[in-house]
């Protein structure tokens, strides 16, 4: 029997039918204006430290999870086989300089005298030019008996001797030419040597490992006297500068997040407040079971035999991260609210 009762019953029920679907089409209007997922984890930069030089470690200034600055000294190898060899370059450089130096003053002395043989090439044209004119005056005057002819001949022997003059001057110029050395094979090894004295600075300097930025220290395993081998890291510098959170978007929601669209970040170890972050970057592509390419994030489907959407990785970087609860790889939950944080 269909009752006033029964009907008010039927009335509600059916009102609180169309009410739930309203909160579930909100529900679904809210979570795709803004794409949420738990499938997200913190990420930072990290570098393996290693020394530019190789020798025994002798002192160790940092500590495993240790929070360093940059220009910290974390490492110091054993400095004295470097000092030795920067005094042995700066002797190398300081003989070259002086030998350079005394090649100099020769050269400007063998200068000097081939500038003056030169000069006496010049007196003894000058002399043999004057012979010449005094023989052909005093020849035409001797049939007339003007002069004697003793006089011709030691205008003869006068010409002949300036001439032999000259000869013996012009060969004098010509050594003098030919033992003019220069300083350019010297100078080419003293730019050498001073190459090598700032290698041997720069190698002193390299006995320091220093922090290259504010970070944590992490993978540190070794204890002073270990023999540190140039080029090989001896432990993990974490970038304090950036944290990121890497989160995993389903190819269906990436439509509507974009560059710079802010982000609430939840942290597992801490639920009870977020950490706010804006998109930097969103991945070109993935690896898994439908292929990929070498470099790519590896995202993996959870199930082979239905068709469901794949995940890409946003990496949101956070704006003032607790350095207390930055830990690379843990669980965070990630909600991104568009550019106007809607």
């Amino acid at each position: 029997m269909n009752t006033p009762s029964h009907r008010a019953g039927t009335i509600a029920t059916a009102i609180a039918v169309i009410l739930a679907m309203v909160l579930f089409t909100l529900v679904v209007l809210r979570i795709d204006a803004q794409p949420r997922t738990h499938v997200a984890y913190l990420y930072a930069d990290t570098t393996a430290l290693a020394p530019d030089v190789g020798g025994r470690i002798v002192a160790i200034h940092a500590r495993e999870n240790q929070v360093v600055h940059e220009g910290d000294i974390l490492i110091e190898i054993d400095p004295e086989p470097y000092a030795l060899r920067l005094r042995q370059a700066r002797a190398q450089v300081a003989a070259l300089e002086a030998q350079v130096s005394l090649a100099g003053r020769q050269v400007t002395s063998q200068n000097s005298g081939a500038q003056a043989a030169q000069t006496n090439v010049a007196r003894a044209r000058t002399q043999l030019k004057l012979a010449d004119a005094t023989l052909a005056r005093l020849q035409p005057m001797v049939a007339p008996g003007y002069v004697t002819q003793q006089k011709v001949d030691e205008a003869v022997a006068n010409q002949r001797s300036a001439v032999a003059a000259l000869d013996a001057a012009s060969n004098q110029a010509d050594q003098a030419r030919e033992g003019v050395s220069d300083t350019h094979a010297l100078e080419a090894q003293l730019e050498g040597a001073r190459s090598a004295q700032l290698l041997a600075e720069r190698d002193l300097r390299m006995t320091k490992l220093v922090a290259p930025f504010d970070g944590v220290v992490t993978g540190l395993q070794i204890a002073e006297g270990t023999y540190a081998i140039a080029g090989h890291p001896l432990f993990t510098l974490v970038d304090a500068r950036r944290w990121y959170a890497v989160a995993d978007f389903r190819e269906t929601d990436l439509r509507g997040i974009g560059i710079g669209d802010n982000a609430a970040v939840w942290l597992l170890g801490d639920t009870a407040r977020s950490v706010t972050g804006h998109v930097e970057s969103l991945s070109p592509g993935v690896q898994g079971d439908v292929g990929g390419g070498p470099g790519l994030p590896s995202v993996e489907r959870s199930l082979k035999w239905v068709i469901i959407a794949q995940r890409f990785p946003v990496r949101i970087l956070l704006d003032r991260p607790p350095p207390g609860l930055m830990r690379i790889g843990a669980t965070v939950t990630v909600v991104l609210r568009g550019p106007h944080g809607h």
